[in-house]
């Protein structure tokens, strides 16, 4: 059984493919119409010479070639506006369905994109039209046989011939672009083999083998690359002599039929006409089959994904206050599908306000998993985790977001102006706010020194080093006054001096009754740790209670501007 929200989105597809369907018979009704006008003002206007019927036809003439015009256009950019409503509605019901019910988000998230865009590919413009074209062609047919039955029959059968001729070259095509990609993917990975292993390659001399085979791989791609576009221009001069024989064997129909006494009235104009129109679709149907059935099983992918979610039940969420942001994770056990063994087992930690807390240990152990799982973007399998006594899962995920900070081990930033990314997109940030974090995580000198400052854009021509975007992403972070912040790798991307800053961000956040919890494999962040905690088979243990460096959050203590503002009570 379909769900509710595919066949709604479904339905109101359909409806606009029949409005099309409609603006695309009177488009193709068009030609027909002005040869006729072009016949009545030889047959009205040259006889008699009457001005008055030469300019009402010659206007006719003229609303109708607009009139075709506008249609055509309207129906373009109806299907083009039809197709991203479907695009945006079908994103916005299948992301949050594949993160909340899928056992892995990040997967389930990445299979329901690819499939939105096959659903886009499959019912774009291209094909929409194409589609709706041939729904047209039993229209078209029909009206050919009102003059006689001969010109739909032979119209028909030029359609057959199109449709042969389009698979065939598409074929040929194909594979020809297929042998050409694979060279080019060949040689692109030559190239980036080199760039990775550039002194290697230089001390032993590999340079010149890589430049050969290099070579190799580019002459085999030109060689595929030209093959495709000499079988294209092939298939287009044979569909180009086909069209034109099928206008010439309209007129010959039309001759044969009044030499054995038949009445055909305009139909050789029709056949010249309506026959290439319904030749059009299935002369440009070869291209289309594949990314036709990509589209219907990604479809059937999106609606299984949403009936799954609508008929699982509803999730409550609501709002809850986070005065204090005491962690507390409960007996959490994560196991991943067709893993041996569970990534986390049976996990218990308790984080007061300012404790910091640092998992240490070897890559691989589960650090970053339990991270994701402490923010509930990682669902586990049993378990529990609470905030301030409120579970996390049953809490709105917008709601929850202002109260925790997240530093992930990619520090990815979007096409947006720094003060933008660290204020995390919100339409109309605090800069004060935005300014104090940047102090505090030690990035305000570095964003100074960027062509706008905080309205530097990011992307496009401006790249940042790693450690530029680490430092924004770290304020990004802190925005907000959250009050638990999770680090994955803080310092990853930073030298001693970064380092130094984060751990003083840390000891900041602290005082200020922020908890931190961060992984790291630098000594000298651990140590900014009171606690240093490590993942073996899944199941946290703490290494030995480490004297704590940092005051503790109600000591008497000078802070930051920054840390001052951190401090301070939100407010009610």
């Amino acid at each position: 059984m379909a769900s509710a929200a595919m066949a709604g989105l479904a339905a109101e597809t359909m409806r606009t493919a029949r409005v099309a369907a409609w603006l695309g018979l009177a488009g193709a009704l068009g030609p027909f119409a002005l040869v006729m006008l072009t016949v009545q003002f030889y047959a009205l206007v040259v006889p008699t010479g009457s001005l008055s019927t030469a300019a009402g036809l010659s206007a006719g003439f003229a609303i109708v070639a607009v009139a075709v015009v506008a249609l055509g256009q309207i129906r373009e950019r109806m299907l083009l506006i039809g197709t991203e409503r479907l695009v945006r509605r079908l994103t916005a019901r299948a992301l949050p369905a594949a993160t909340a019910r899928a056992a892995l988000p990040a997967v389930a998230t990445e299979q329901a994109l690819r499939d939105i865009d096959a659903v886009r590919r499959g019912v774009a413009v291209p094909l929409s039209a194409l589609a709706l074209d041939a729904v047209l062609v039993p229209v078209l047919l029909l009206l050919l046989a009102l003059f006689h039955w001969a010109f739909a029959l032979f119209a028909a059968l030029a359609a057959g011939l199109a449709l042969l001729l389009g698979l065939a070259a598409e074929r040929a095509t194909r594979a020809a672009l297929v042998d050409a990609n694979d060279a080019a993917a060949q040689g692109a990975r030559l190239v980036a083999d080199a760039a990775r292993c550039a002194e290697a390659v230089e001390a032993m001399g590999m340079l010149p083998a890589l430049v050969s085979r290099w070579a190799g791989a580019l002459a085999r791609g030109t060689v595929g690359l030209r093959r495709a576009q000499g079988t294209a221009r092939l298939a287009e001069a044979a569909t180009a002599t086909l069209y034109a024989v099928a206008q010439g064997g309209a007129i010959t129909v039309g001759v044969i039929v009044l030499a054995e006494g038949g009445s055909i009235g305009y139909g050789i104009l029709a056949g010249m006409l309506l026959t290439a129109r319904v030749m059009d679709p299935f002369a440009r149907i070869g291209g289309q089959f594949e990314d036709a059935a990509a589209a219907r099983a990604a479809w059937r992918r999106l609606d299984r994904l949403l009936t799954m979610d609508e008929s699982a039940p509803a999730a409550a969420s609501r709002a809850f206050p986070c005065p204090e942001g005491r962690l507390l994770v409960e007996r959490v056990t994560l196991v991943f599908p067709g893993a041996a063994q569970p990534m986390l087992r049976d996990v218990n930690l308790v984080m007061g306000p300012g404790d910091v807390v640092a998992l240490a240990g070897p890559p691989g152990t589960g650090k970053s998993t339990l991270l994701r799982v402490l923010l509930g973007i990682q669902p586990c399998n049993a378990g529990e985790v609470f905030l301030d006594g409120h579970a996390t899962a049953h809490w709105d995920r917008a709601d929850l977001s202002r109260h925790l900070g997240y530093l992930p081990q990619e520090p990815v930033l979007p096409e947006a102006s720094v003060a933008d990314s660290i204020a995390r997109l919100d339409a109309a940030p605090d800069m004060t706010a935005v300014i104090a974090a940047a102090r505090l995580a030690g990035a305000l000198d570095m964003i100074a020194g960027l062509p706008q400052g905080f309205a530097t854009r990011i992307g496009g021509t401006m790249a940042l080093s790693m450690g530029q975007r680490q430092r924004i992403a770290l304020a990004r972070a802190i925005y907000g006054a959250p009050r638990l912040v999770v680090l994955d790798e803080p310092a990853a991307f930073l030298d001693a001096e970064g380092e130094a800053a984060v751990a003083a961000m840390i000891a900041a956040l602290s005082v200020a009754g922020t908890g931190v919890i961060f992984t790291s494999h630098r000594e000298g962040l651990l140590r900014a740790a009171a606690r240093v905690m490590t993942l073996r088979d899944g199941r946290l243990e703490e290494t030995g209670a480490r004297r704590r460096l940092l005051a503790a959050p109600h000591a008497p203590r000078a802070l930051p501007e920054p840390a001052r503002r951190l401090a301070a009570p939100e407010a009610a």
